[in-house]
């Protein structure tokens, strides 16, 4: 049996984040995966030669001198990754489909206002209190303004005001709504149940920046790959969790894999869902009350996603992305439970191109996972022929839906592969296939880093916010506990300001 000082187990971007940390504060680490590599719902895949992305369509916050940037920094990222910057003429561009207009938001807040300015002529004064509370509310966080005393207030949930709340309370323009509303379909929740503060989260750090990286998913995992190994942490890949021991005061003791072998620490992470962290501990270890928040957790949204070959570079999609908006609710379309002639679908096009010009395309639709749950017992590559049979039906009509609305794709893209919310299910570990983790909401408690089991500990998107940003803010959270938050907050802060 091998002691460790900690033991990380998922290894998405906040597992690895955690145990990169841990390991350079001189922490002797262990990192533990279910699938044989690292990140695998980052890294993306490969077919006939072309990459194609799964968890990188844009990252927010990168820019010189920006949050993540720093953060990528202190984690010794930053030498081998080369940023590409999404376009500043607008890099977020939402099609009102049924009045045949589009509006592409750029990054950088005084580009963003000019465009909504030009837009919204009428509107100069609800966009100033918009822009001007998201950039308030992002940059009183000291996980994202380093210059600011270390506090953990300001990731106390005592908010009750919606972004559908506060949008009402500035303008009546239902245009201006939805489109900015538009970031919402990259957090799965909608303008009704999601808090402000996880809003200007997510759009905040696309206002900033807007990026992604030359390799994309690949590129980042295989350099924190090449980082973790460098400090020492041990990985282990295509081993799974499947009781966590204690004593009898509940004190962590050690993790047995399915393997049979097992790890003896005195803290665990828990990067991973946390319903699937109750899968692994005794029926006594946590209050009934606990269990069933935990379980009970509102899930975001599940996908339809198609994969597709462009064979030539798609111009409407050269560093930017495309929503295709029907001018739905949002409520509706992120339920999952919307028809596909008036759902939203997200495109986004790789920005690595393979050797012979070919372009990797994806498009993702908002889907409920109730379609799929006759065939919630099956496993995957064991699905049986009904499904494949539906899976194929439900893709061609997706197929229809993408060529029908975005005609620019009709004729050069060729989607080769598909993935359903039972897909995601099975390589995100979450219980409904959700896209973003357990939701946001004004009205739901996520669980917070601390267990009742000591030395047990919870990280991850559904911990703090969804996407890059807010999987590594929720590792350095939890880490703090263990490294203290202000040691950590000041060499932030160091690299910051050099």
């Amino acid at each position: 049996m091998t002691e460790y000082d900690q033991i990380v187990v998922g290894a998405g971007i906040s597992g690895m984040t955690a145990a990169l940390l841990l390991a350079k504060q001189g922490h002797k680490v262990a990192l533990l995966e279910a699938f044989p590599q690292l990140g695998p719902t980052v890294r993306g895949f490969s077919r006939k030669g072309v990459h194609f992305e799964t968890g990188i369509h844009l990252i927010g916050g990168m820019g010189d001198g920006d949050p993540l940037d720093t953060y990528f920094k202190h984690l010794g990222l930053n030498a081998d990754l080369e940023k590409i910057s999404f376009s500043e003429q607008g890099c977020d561009c939402f099609r009102f489909e049924k009045q045949g207009t589009q509006v592409c938001l750029p990054h950088g807040y005084k580009r963003v206002r000019r465009t909504l300015y030009e837009k919204f002529p009428a509107e100069k004064v609800a966009i100033d209190q918009y822009l001007e509370r998201i950039k308030t509310i992002f940059e009183s966080s000291s996980f994202l303004n380093f210059n600011l005393d270390f506090s953990l207030d300001s990731l106390a949930h005592d908010e009750t005001e919606s972004l559908h709340d506060y949008l009402d309370s500035i303008t009546d323009d239902q245009d201006l709504k939805d489109l900015l509303s538009c970031h919402s379909l990259l957090y799965g929740t909608p303008p009704e149940d999601a808090m402000l503060s996880t809003h200007a989260l997510v759009a905040g750090s696309y206002f900033r920046s807007s990026h992604t990286i030359e390799g994309g998913g690949k590129t980042l995992v295989d350099v924190y790959q090449k980082q973790l190994k460098e400090h020492g942490v041990d990985i282990f890949c295509g081993k799974k969790a499947v009781r966590i021991n204690h004593d009898e005061t509940k004190n962590f003791k050690s993790l047995l894999l399915d393997d049979k072998s097992e790890l003896r620490s005195k803290i665990c992470i828990w990067s991973a869902h946390p319903a699937a962290m109750l899968n692994c501990v005794s029926e006594g270890a946590f209050r009934p009350v606990f269990r069933r928040r935990i379980n009970e957790l509102q899930e975001t949204v599940s996908a339809l996603i198609l994969f597709g070959i462009a064979n030539t570079p798609v111009e409407a999609l050269h560093r930017r992305n495309i929503y295709l908006w029907t001018e739905s609710d949002y409520s509706a379309v992120l339920s999952g439970k919307t028809e596909m002639d008036e759902n939203a679908i997200f495109l986004s096009a790789g920005q690595t191109f393979a050797r012979d010009g070919q372009q990797s395309v994806t498009a993702i639709m908002p889907y409920s996972f109730e379609a799929f749950s006759e065939w919630k017992d099956s496993t995957l590559r064991n699905r049986p022929q009904d499904y494949r049979n539906f899976k194929e039906k439900i893709m061609a009509d997706f197929t229809k839906q993408v060529f029908k609305r975005c005609p620019e794709l009709k004729d050069n893209v060729e989607f080769i592969d598909s993935a359903t919310p039972l897909t995601l299910r099975d390589y995100c570990q979450s219980p409904y296939g959700s896209m973003y983790g357990a939701a946001h909401t004004v009205s739901q408690y996520n669980p917070l880093p601390a267990t009742k089991i000591k030395g047990l500990l919870l990280t991850g998107q559904s911990i703090i916010a969804p996407g890059i940003m807010g999987a590594v803010v929720s590792a350095y959270l939890t880490c703090g506990f263990i490294c203290g938050h202000e040691k950590i907050h000041e060499e932030l802060k160091c690299i910051y300001n050099a």
